[in-house]
Order: structure tokens, then C-alpha cells, then sequence
């Protein structure tokens, strides 16, 4: 029993009520909540780590609702906040995450959450440094050294792969350059056990492209197409130097830490809030400066 519903019914029993209402009345109000639409789907929490190779760590911490293609990711502790991640501000779409709004509270705005153009905009920038910058990537090398069952994450039934992705970096600066050799091990828990699409919006296990071909080839890799969606992605990437022999690690982790299958979601809850203006992430042609 929902427990505003209990409430008010013990309310009725007790006659509490502040100015004493019929009791009939608080019934019927009782069960106008009870009657409000709801989808029966998922909720979940997830919680990302990144440790970088200097030893700074920070945190975002996410709540979830989906129901099929539906879905809403909140943001709830982070940090090391963005504008973007700051906490209440969530992520909100009807289509998978086809079309994906980015939504404040506090400012009462929306705006269109395109990462792929966000990210297409870098790549733009890379590919158009010419001689004053040129970062290349080498063709990936990628080995599956684990395919096994994972147990459960989360409550569910999980695989568990673990891929190893060897490449170098050039980083050229007015065509002088520096070389990486970069090892990176990842190791992913999916489920197949969830239909639900919408949970593609935050579980996900490719990454969008950036437009930079060189780097993308490593964003197409065989390990991007498991199956299934990851309750948890443990990423470890060691990058050295040929020359000096020293390395640096980092480490990201992803996991989700709650799941229900069965919760009640309220439809609300995959609506832009009446009254809220939409605005924009990046600039329009005609509002960039020349």
C-alpha cells in the first residue's frame, strides 16, 4: 500500500485531520492519489568513479526510472559538478534516448542533449588543427580474455567479459611529437535480462563517436558489441612513456548499486514540467560569434 494512501486512511480512522474534514472527503482524496497513473517499471541507482592518473578522484552518483523506451537519470551527488551535473538536474527522453533533453529544476529550462554533436564538435576541432595540433591514434589491437559467467549484480543475472585494447597515441605540437603506449583492460557485467530500452540512455557500453576517425576506430571495437546492458564496467588504462619507461593508471568504475524490476513509476515523471523555457547547449550558426 502506497504510503501517502495508508496515511490518510489511518488519518480517516484517527480523525487527526487539522480542521477536522470529513472523513469521507479525506477518503476521497486518499484515493484520488492512489488512482494517479503510474507505469509498472525499473528503478535503479548507479554510482561512476573516475581515479585519475594523479591521484584525483571524483564521483557522480545517479538515480533512474524507465519504463520501456522511457526514461529519467537524475543527478545526485557529484564531486566535482558541471553545470550539466549538478545535483536535481536530470536527463529525460520517451524514445531510448533518440531524442534526450537535459532538464534544471532550479532554472526551470530544457535544452536538446545531443552528446554526439557535443562530441562530434571536438572531433571537429582535432581534425582542424592542422600542423599546430595532430593527436593519431594507432589501429587498436583487442583481445577477449575472459568470456564466463558473472554471477549477479544488482540482483541480476550477469556475464562477465574482459577485453584488452593495446595502442599508441601521438600527440604533435607544431610537428614535434610524443608517443604513448597506451594497455587498457575492461571488464563489463551485462544482463540480457532487462528489455527495457530506455536503460540504454545511462547503461551503455559503446561510447558516441567524435568524428576524429583515428580515435573512433577505438569506439567501434569488437568489445562494444556485447550484449545486453552493464550493470557495472571496471576500466583500468596504463599509459607509457617508450622513452622514460614511467607509466600512469587510471581507473574508472561504473556499477549499479539498487535495482526493481517492479516499481510503480508515475508517468510525471517522463514529462518536462509545464512552464519551463527551452534553451540551448551549444550555440546555433547564428548565435556563434565570427
Amino acid at each position: 500500500m502506497p504510503v501517502s494512501l495508508r496515511c490518510a486512511i489511518i488519518a480517516v480512522l484517527k480523525e487527526e485531520t487539522p480542521l477536522r474534514k470529513p472523513a469521507s472527503s479525506i477518503l476521497a482524496a486518499a484515493l484520488f492519489v492512489a488512482a494517479a497513473p503510474a507505469f509498472a517499471g525499473i528503478h535503479y541507482q548507479s554510482n561512476t568513479k573516475t581515479e585519475d592518473a594523479q591521484g584525483h578522484s571524483s564521483e557522480v552518483q545517479v538515480e533512474g526510472w524507465v519504463a520501456g523506451e522511457k526514461a529519467k537519470v537524475e543527478f545526485k551527488e557529484s564531486t566535482n559538478p558541471s553545470p550539466a551535473t549538478q545535483k536535481g538536474t536530470y536527463l529525460l527522453t520517451k524514445d531510448a534516448g533518440k531524442t534526450l533533453y537535459l532538464v534544471n529544476p532550479e532554472e526551470k529550462t530544457y535544452a536538446v542533449w545531443d552528446l554526439n554533436a557535443m562530441l562530434g564538435a571536438v572531433g571537429t576541432l582535432m581534425n582542424g588543427m592542422g600542423p599546430l595540433l595532430r593527436i593519431q591514434f594507432s589501429e587498436p589491437k583487442v583481445e577477449k580474455i575472459a568470456d564466463e559467467d558473472g554471477g549477479t549484480v544488482a540482483g541480476q543475472p550477469a556475464h562477465h567479459t574482459r577485453y584488452r585494447t593495446t595502442y599508441t597515441t601521438t600527440v604533435k605540437v607544431l610537428g614535434m611529437g610524443r608517443s604513448s603506449e597506451v594497455v587498457s583492460e575492461q571488464d563489463f557485467w551485462t544482463t540480457t535480462s532487462l528489455p527495457d530500452a530506455g536503460l540504454g540512455v545511462w547503461l551503455r557500453a559503446q561510447p558516441p563517436r567524435t568524428g576524429n576517425a583515428d580515435f573512433d576506430r577505438l569506439l567501434t571495437a569488437e568489445k562494444y558489441k556485447i550484449q545486453g546492458y552493464p550493470l557495472k564496467m571496471v576500466t583500468v588504462t596504463t599509459s607509457t612513456d617508450p622513452k622514460s619507461g614511467k607509466s600512469r593508471t587510471s581507473r574508472n568504475t561504473m556499477e549499479v548499486t539498487q535495482l526493481d524490476t517492479r516499481a510503480a513509476v508515475p508517468a510525471g515523471n517522463f514529462e518536462i514540467p509545464a512552464g519551463y523555457k527551452e534553451t540551448q547547449i551549444l550555440p546555433t550558426k547564428e548565435g556563434a560569434r565570427d
